[in-house]
């Protein structure tokens, strides 16, 4: 088996398991690095570029989930637990959404 950096193997996944699941992926602006700019390609429907707004990103993907659909929000841990802890804690955590 080749080694591979965790984040292409994070794009290579969502684009595989997007054949047989349903499920939506946001990204804050760097879909570059976090390589899900491989699932955009091939999903562009259920790909959302968010920018650089990690907060808002959080509430987003618990308003779908909310809606009954699987969230992947994907940003740099910094970020996207530093920028928009309150979201996540109030937003997604408290309700136990389905957002990952």
């Amino acid at each position: 088996m080749e080694k591979q950096a965790t984040r292409v193997a994070y794009g290579k996944t969502l684009a595989a398991l997007g054949e047989e699941k349903m499920f939506f992926v946001l990204d804050a602006d760097l879909s570059g690095s976090t390589n899900t700019k491989t699932f955009g390609d091939k999903f562009p429907e259920r790909f959302f570029n968010c920018g650089i707004a990690e907060g808002n990103m959080m509430s987003v993907a618990a308003g779908m989930a909310a809606a009954g659909v699987p969230v992947f929000a994907s940003s740099f841990a910094m970020f996207a637990t530093g920028r928009a802890f309150e979201q996540i804690r109030n937003s997604i955590g408290y309700p136990r959404l389905n957002v990952k």
